[in-house]
């Protein structure tokens, strides 16, 4: 069965609206227990390892073609790149931040291809959440004034923290270093997340504006990092990385046919890779090297066996055709890669 033509709209609109970055209030509501968020415009102290350069990831935003990001990953771990350095945006953030935590690749996949990731990201299919809009919105008439949003994400914070089997959920402890990206609605700065519990970086940084209410930390709201950040190649660096890989995993903006733009929800879901072709564009070309799967087709939503296989091949054979780049790249600064096909996390 197609999905209803009007959650895709809706999709579009509410992902288009977080392009634009529109400006947020709220009243008081604390939902979140990371400790420390660093802004952009700020270095984070980064520990010496020798003389080898150390290398960064940067993981961009794009829903259901997260899947891509996964894909990427078994490509480097299987040809023995070392990654000291991990900074993602809404679902890169997801991808990354397991990652880190020690999540094995095949796990991850898995959780994509049966549709798992992104039933957790949405719990119940947006148009069924506007039909009940009128049963939401009621405890507002007796004083009750929550955060704009359709879902609070506790249940997807939930999702992933049970997915990591160490006990210890906390940023600062994973064995890779990461930082998930998001955006201060307070002060529309794009920031990072780098210590405190993990689901709630992760959950602030996938907090879409209009789709999920926006995470409270301290005296700051925090919603998706793609408003400014989709591709956080400047954070990677700014947290001490000399080579930056970027993984970009937008569709890619192609020639459309006029008679296309006659389909309901078409000009908005153009408007959108419009908007992040545009600001990606500036953000890669920082990147040393920049991945870009083929997720065209791929919904943002999509909880699609098909797309979730299709993402990850792709993915796959993007980084495989990245590889001779990279280690050309990497050999000149003096890193010979080693190629581990037995990694454990690669598995």
């Amino acid at each position: 069965m197609k999905r209803p033509k009007l959650l895709a709209v809706f999709c579009a609109i509410a992902i288009s609206i977080a392009c634009a970055r529109p400006n947020l209030a709220e009243s008081d509501e604390t939902t979140g227990s990371a400790k420390s968020e660093v802004s952009a415009s700020s270095s984070d102290k980064s520990t010496a390892r020798g003389k080898r350069p150390r290398i960064g990831l940067a993981l961009g935003g794009g829903g259901a073609r997260g899947a891509a990001h996964v894909g990427v990953l078994k490509v480097l771990a299987e040809e023995g790149v070392p990654i000291d350095i991990i900074a993602g945006t809404s679902i890169g953030s997801v991808v990354g931040g397991l990652y880190s935590a020690g999540v094995p690749i095949s796990t991850m996949s898995q959780e994509f291809e049966d549709g798992k990731m992104m039933k957790e990201f949405t719990p119940l299919a947006p148009v069924f959440r506007i039909l009940l809009a009128p049963v939401i919105f009621t405890p507002r008439l007796f004083g009750y004034e929550p955060y704009d949003g359709l879902y609070k994400g506790v249940q997807f914070r939930t999702y992933v923290n049970k997915l990591v089997t160490k006990p210890d959920h906390e940023i600062e402890h994973l064995p890779t270093r990461f930082a998930a990206v998001c955006t201060n609605v307070v002060d529309g700065e794009s920031v990072r997340i780098s210590q405190g519990n993990l689901g709630v970086a992760l959950q602030a940084s996938t907090a879409v504006p209009g789709l999920r209410k926006p995470v409270q930390i301290g005296d700051n709201l925090y919603c998706d990092g793609g408003l400014i950040c989709n591709v956080p190649v400047n954070h990677v660096r700014e947290m001490g990385a000399d080579f930056v890989i970027a993984v970009d995993i937008d569709e890619r903006l192609n020639p459309t046919e006029l008679k296309k733009f006659r389909v309901p929800g078409s000009v908005s879901k153009q408007a959108l890779r419009i908007q992040l072709a545009h600001s990606d564009k500036p953000l890669c070309k920082e990147a040393d090297v920049v991945i870009h799967p083929n997720t065209d087709g791929i919904t943002l939503i999509s909880r699609k066996a098909i797309d979730g296989r299709r993402g990850y091949q792709s993915g796959v054979e993007a980084a495989r055709q990245a590889m001779p780049e990279i280690k050309r790249k990497l050999a000149a600064l003096g890193v010979e890669l080693v190629a581990d096909n037995k990694s454990s996390q690669a598995q």
